[in-house]
């Protein structure tokens, strides 16, 4: 496994399920809107860059709200909305995903807050 594969597997994906459990605790009025939304499972894209140079992608399985698989190396999204079905993945440069990793405690304190933070630094695609 590379350094970005365990960037994802060992430390993104973890502290999205805690950061999940968390605002659930902390926040339930929020969770319950999420779950509303979330509907079915569904498959989520992440494509990893270093100055620009795609470096890694991955398939993350969402069962619920909680991530259930990676695949590495494959990026293969894939949501299934009333209007039909959408590929949405997310473009981050791993220097900012290093610096969100290390925010763990303020994604479940103040969610959006902190989301705001990062949103300029992803690039949000959909594949055809």
């Amino acid at each position: 496994m590379n350094e970005i594969d365990a960037l994802i597997k060992e430390k993104l994906v973890p502290m999205r399920n805690r950061v999940i459990e968390g605002i659930g605790q902390k926040h339930p009025h929020i969770q319950g809107v999420v779950e509303n939304l979330t509907g079915k499972d569904k498959k989520l894209g992440v494509q990893v860059t270093e100055n620009g140079k795609v470096v890694g992608e991955y398939t993350l399985h969402i069962h619920g709200l909680q991530v259930s698989e990676v695949e590495c190396g494959v990026l293969s999204p894939e949501v299934n909305l009333p209007m039909g079905i959408v590929k949405p993945y997310r473009v981050i440069e791993k220097s900012v995903l290093e610096k969100a990793l290390n925010d763990e405690q303020n994604f479940i304190n103040e969610p959006f807050k902190t989301m705001q933070k990062y949103l300029l630094d992803i690039t949000i695609k959909f594949q055809r």
